[in-house]
């Protein structure tokens, strides 16, 4: 059996989907990479587009996507409940992607050199996946994969395998075609032409660091993290598993209480908390405001005169918005 036929034996085990690339440059980015500021990424040119800088001895890629694909009822209470998107409930994927690519290497590739990474690497995952045939590139900027749609975490190892030896099968590809529900379905008007205007995005927003404009307050709707709406429009995302959880609607007067204790308690190993506390109860802050929660006002004017920026910039837009209704 080859070691392709191993590694998609192991996928539908786990679950998960997978594919195999070349370790070439990714010559193509380099321009496109010079001409725009990618968020929350560190790393140089170089590094982003040349695998071997990574790993010297790098011969392929391995990448594997995990679906999130996931409805979460809503609490029946009368709490006032936010957003968290899908893909931030639960434990955080950054660890269950490492442990299904963990899982690969000792059940697959035990005698080779590995580097694994999720979300965290030098390289862009989206354009990893595409080469390793994870599915095709969708109107929203995302992946788009036949099977499991577009909604789907991914991660990826370099390994030491020369890519001859995978003996890959070409993975069957889609076409968004004429639809344009998901660039017609953003609030923000955010997606044009394949690309995502992350300053306009509300996943990026409820992510971005420091108080922000009243304009990207009020952009953020009722989301406390993360986005769901233009994935949500996608027909290839259609079929979707339902589970109840209090996590993806959050209390935001308990949230706004919280302790640094208890929140590392209930988002420590999610990844909404990854960004702290402090975003997250701004972004809660705004929701209030754009809820026109008039009810909520005594606990907004709480954080008024907070030492917090973030914190007070919120109060002051959310007392504001309520003052317009």
């Amino acid at each position: 059996m080859s070691l392709y036929k191993k590694l998609q034996k192991f996928s539908e085990k786990e679950n998960i989907i997978s594919g195999v690339g070349s370790a070439d440059s990714f010559t193509e980015l380099k321009e496109y990479l010079k001409n725009r500021e990618v968020p929350f990424v560190s790393y140089g040119i170089e590094e982003r587009t040349e695998p071997a800088l990574t790993m010297t001895n790098v011969k392929s890629i391995v990448s594997i996507g995990m679906s999130y694909n996931t409805i979460y009822t809503k609490i029946r209470d009368n709490s006032i409940r936010g957003n968290i998107s899908a893909g931030a409930v639960g434990t955080d994927y950054h660890i269950l992607i490492k442990d299904k690519l963990e899982k690969l290497r000792t059940e697959i590739l035990p005698e080779y050199e590995v580097k694994i990474f999720s979300d965290t690497g030098p390289l862009s995952d989206r354009d990893v996946a595409l080469r390793c045939g994870l599915g095709s590139r969708s109107k929203n900027g995302g992946i788009l994969n036949k099977k499991i749609g577009g909604m789907f975490f991914i991660g990826y190892m370099l390994t030491n395998v020369e890519y001859s030896l995978w003996q890959a099968e070409k993975a069957e590809t889609v076409n968004c075609g004429e639809c344009e529900k998901c660039i017609k379905a953003c609030p923000n008007s955010a997606i044009n032409n394949g690309i995502c205007d992350y300053n306009k995005c509300i996943s990026y927003l409820t992510q971005k660091k420091g108080a922000l404009t009243f304009e990207e307050y009020n952009k953020i709707g009722r989301q406390i993290y993360g986005c769901d709406v233009c994935q949500r429009a996608c027909p290839y995302n259609s079929s979707y598993t339902v589970i109840e959880s209090e996590y993806a609607y959050p209390d935001i007067k308990k949230l706004l209480k919280m302790s640094n204790k208890e929140f590392k308690k209930v988002y420590g190993n999610t990844a909404a908390g990854w960004r702290g506390k402090k975003t997250l109860q701004r972004n809660a802050l705004a929701v209030l405001g754009n809820m026109k929660c008039i009810e909520a006002l005594p606990l907004i004017s709480e954080f008024i005169n907070n030492e917090n920026e973030e914190l007070k910039s919120a109060a002051i837009y959310a007392i504001n918005k309520i003052k317009e209704s």
